[in-house]
């Protein structure tokens, strides 16, 4: 009986533990309002923001779910899971994901569905494992090159597979010990199909809230770990067509890869346009790929858009070229911000509390640091106007300082 009543007391702990990991809500401070908002998170591990924000201890003062949801004063739940695809996991099961875990009848420990239908938000990050988890440069190819594409039956194509799900295989672009080509199996979900079921699952379960699809953003500059040896080569051999710069030379150059890279994305957020087209006013996007793009843009030498190694649009990205950085989860933050605003979902005072985050990290993590300037870097965050404004004011401010950690 002892025995029984420990394992129960043990999992209620484990239940309230669960439950713990994913209500994120900030204590709210002496004389703030109360939350009159719920927000949920949902999808991958973007979203999650396990990996991306640096170090751990600061995820929630630099993943961009908290930086919106304590901006905006909103209770917040995050249940997003590292791996997941529309359906399927970046592990090869082509059971589970996404969808599987809204389909679930089941309440868990965690409490996602009673967050679900009590949420007057929910922000969804789905689609990038999708697409990057697989081989970016064989899905490249068959962008850029319309002969390597004509090789296989137009329902067989790796981009009509990305939309409509299904397998196929390809011969990899590097060799191994032994000269060889490597067979590479592409197993796409039914990508749009599933998009279109997540959201009819959602509104099942809370008709009236207001769902945001955030796209996925373009991770080729210089540097990027998608660019190797195998296929630069490859590309190099590929004429322009006129679709990634100038009609007739070879695709060799950074800007055009990236171009290659971008149209791809094209297919892969298209879907969202699509069914936006197909269900107006069903749910909201967010363009994280353009608010990327616009920041990569920001880095002009010569008069021209610098995307070589060492630009400006790196800082965007983790040490992986896959999750967003602190930086890119400020510019995710920020996007959903100009969302929230356009909608009249803000809180009056986002900004001013956005900036009181970022005060207190330099306050905490930077005021002792030798050479750095306090009063400096938080009259410049406190001039800032708006939520882009406070993320260059801060990031300016601490580039090049290494914080102390409490």
């Amino acid at each position: 009986m002892k025995r029984k009543i420990l394992v129960f007391m043990l999992a209620m702990v484990i239940a309230s533990v669960c439950v713990f990991a994913v209500a994120c809500d900030k204590d709210v401070p002496k004389g703030a309002a109360v939350p009159e908002k719920s927000i949920v998170f949902l999808g991958d591990s973007i979203a999650e923001a396990l990996i991306g924000p640096s170090p751990l201890s600061e995820r929630d003062n630099y993943g961009y779910y908290a930086l919106v949801s304590r901006a905006n004063n909103y209770r917040y739940y995050n249940h997003s899971v590292s791996g997941h695809k529309t359906s399927g996991d970046m592990f090869g099961n082509t059971v589970g994901g996404f969808l599987a875990l809204l389909e679930r009848e089941e309440e868990t420990a965690t409490l996602m569905k009673t967050h679900i239908r009590q949420a007057d938000i929910i922000h969804i990050s789905i689609l990038g494992n999708n697409l990057l988890q697989y081989d970016l440069g064989l899905l490249m190819m068959e962008v850029a090159d319309f002969d390597f594409e004509a090789k296989y039956a137009a329902g067989e194509t790796l981009i009509n597979l990305l939309h409509d799900g299904g397998s196929a295989t390809r011969q990899s672009l590097d060799v191994d010990e032994n000269g060889e080509h490597r067979t590479v199996q592409f197993t796409f979900p039914d990508s749009y199909q599933d998009v279109c079921d997540i959201v009819e699952i959602l509104r099942e379960m809370n008709p009236n809230a207001k769902i945001f699809f955030q796209k996925v953003y373009n991770p080729v500059v210089g540097g990027s770990k998608f660019l190797y040896p195998e296929l630069l080569d490859a590309l190099g051999e590929i004429t322009d067509d006129g679709r990634f710069g100038a009609e007739g030379t070879k695709i060799t150059t950074i800007e055009q890869i990236r171009a290659v890279a971008q149209e791809l994305l094209n297919h892969l957020n298209g879907m969202l346009d699509e069914y936006l087209e197909e269900h107006p006013g069903s749910i909201y996007i967010l363009d994280a790929n353009k608010a990327f793009d616009d920041y990569v843009k920001r880095d002009v030498r010569d008069g021209k858009v610098y995307v070589g190694e060492g630009c400006k649009g790196a800082d965007l990205f983790f040490s992986d070229w896959t999750h967003p950085s602190n930086v890119g989860h400020a510019v995710l933050a920020a996007t959903t911000q100009a969302k929230f605003e356009e909608l009249g979902l803000a809180d009056a005072n986002a900004v001013e509390n956005y900036k009181q985050i970022k005060i207190e990290q330099v306050n905490r993590m930077f005021a002792e640091v030798e050479g750095f300037n306090a009063d400096a870097a938080i009259a410049s965050i406190n001039a800032a106007t708006t939520f882009q404004g406070v993320t260059d004011a801060y990031f300016a401010a601490i580039k090049g300082y290494l914080p102390k950690y409490c």
